[in-house]
């Protein structure tokens, strides 16, 4: 099976230097403002989205449709949950940069094994995990 064949689906963003959006293919041409730091913690975040910005709703948002996944599966109460993202920006040395992600998981309908068991099942549902630090409140 190719990959297209298991592809449930596929999207394309297009960014190019010097410009202050992304346009998203295949989707009516819907743009994105963004930004590039000018130094670190020099954005300015009312004119766009930084890549950690941007990461960082990617990871919340497909962390918490796997933990709604997981839960309906379970049959588990994920009422109240939310998911909140914590992306910074590191500095590994000379112009050499990584991304760190924490992710707290606050899933009020549930405690102990069944808490860590829902939030185990939602990391392994969601893509974007597999780099990411998880805590559960």
């Amino acid at each position: 099976m190719t990959t297209q064949q298991r592809a449930l689906y596929t999207t394309a963003v297009e960014s190019r230097p010097g410009v202050t959006e992304v346009r998203v293919s295949g989707d009516g041409g819907r743009t994105l403002p963004v930004v590039n730091p000018t130094a670190p913690g020099g954005l300015d975040e009312r004119s766009g989205w930084s890549p950690e910005q941007l990461y960082a709703a990617a990871v919340a948002t497909c962390m918490h449709q796997a933990l709604e996944l997981a839960a309906g599966v379970r049959g588990s109460d994920a009422a109240g949950s939310s998911v909140t993202a914590e992306v910074s920006l590191e500095h590994d040395g000379a112009l050499r940069y990584s991304l760190a992600a924490d992710v707290t998981i606050e899933l009020p309908g549930l405690e102990g094994d069944a808490r860590s068991d829902l939030i185990d099942e939602a990391i392994r549902f969601c893509p974007l995990a597999a780099n990411v630090r998880v805590s559960g409140d």
